[in-house]
């Protein structure tokens, strides 16, 4: 299966957040891959929009700021729980 397969991506998700299928309530179940496949199909959208536009350097420059917000947002939630 390629690496650009989505739901290849949703799986590696699942084991990254520790969380299994097998596992969840159904309704969790859904509404994580409904939360996910929207994320995926924004961010395909927002490449091909917006970034496709831009020069390379711009390009990657505006990749790891977006890289950097993700992680600045899951360090606030982990913050948040301690």
């Amino acid at each position: 299966m390629s690496e650009f397969n989505l739901e290849k991506q949703y799986q590696k998700y699942l084991k990254l957040v520790n969380l299994s299928e097998s596992n969840m309530h159904p309704i969790q179940k859904k509404e994580t891959k409904r939360a996910f496949m929207g994320a995926c199909g924004q961010m395909l959208v927002l490449l091909r929009d917006e970034l496709a536009l831009l020069d390379e350097d711009k390009a990657v420059q505006v990749l790891q700021e977006m890289n950097n917000e993700v992680s600045n947002y899951f360090l606030s939630e982990t913050n948040q729980l301690n």
